[in-house]
């Protein structure tokens, strides 16, 4: 990018800046932008929170035993309806 990013720009790399997956770069352009820009932040530090509480309730578990094992059944049940 090499200049000052607009909001379109911006929020068109968010999620690769907030997963750190964009060049040092292009982040420092990206976080360039959020500091001047309130409304881009505060949709950034949104996407972020909610980043985090998908990872934390992912990090949590699976679903309970019972629950996983109907669903496995009933797509087996359908694999086999499937194959006939």
């Amino acid at each position: 990018m090499s200049h000052d990013v607009n909001c379109r720009e911006a929020l068109a790399h968010l999620q690769d800046y907030l997963k750190q997956e964009i060049t040092p770069d292009v982040a420092r352009e990206i976080q360039a932008h959020l500091k001047r820009c309130r409304r881009c932040f505060r949709h950034a530090r949104f996407e972020a929170n909610f980043l985090v509480m998908l990872e934390t309730r992912a990090a949590k578990g699976t679903c309970p035993k019972e629950l996983r094992a109907r669903i496995v059944a009933k797509l087996r049940a359908e694999a086999e309806t499937e194959d006939a």
